[in-house]
């Protein structure tokens, strides 16, 4: 049983880890490209629209990532100062896309451009989202060696 829930518990971070990277990813090239070049009046209905259907979910991702991550982190084995160093730069990018994902979640209007401002948070984080994808292939790779 404690097998099944480690598999469980590493299938929900992992696969939340996705959505919410592959959002932000998807908003950032594909999304807000086409609702930037819609009309004004539009684009803002339109962006209102797209956030408040990703609202809960981005709550919800972040919720599982830090529940099952925590768990994960918990059950795993002890790890060599080298792991862990890396583990803390993977961190403070993990607190970069939370803090984003919140700041996204919370704007009337995303990243498009309404009134000539737009922001680029979903860009941020899909680059974060990336380098800390990058950064676990390495701390998995220095577990499996027994580091």
């Amino acid at each position: 049983m404690e097998a099944a829930l480690r598999i469980f518990m590493r299938f929900l971070h992992i696969g939340s880890i996705v959505v919410l990277i592959g959002g932000a990813v998807y908003g950032s090239l594909v999304l807000n490209p086409v609702l930037n070049a819609l009309p004004e009046e539009t684009r803002a209905s339109a962006s209102t629209g797209a956030q408040n259907r990703f609202r809960n979910m981005v709550y919800l991702l972040l919720l599982f990532i830090l529940g099952s991550g925590t768990y994960n982190l918990l059950t795993g084995p002890h790890h060599s100062s080298t792991w862990q160093m890396i583990f803390g730069i993977k961190m403070l990018a993990v607190l970069h896309i939370f803090a984003t994902a919140v700041l996204w979640a919370g704007s009337p209007h995303g990243d498009v451009i309404i009134n000539g401002k737009g922001k680029r948070r979903l860009a941020g984080m899909a680059i974060s989202g990336i380098i800390v994808i990058f950064l676990s292939a390495i701390l998995r790779s220095l577990s499996q060696q027994g580091m």
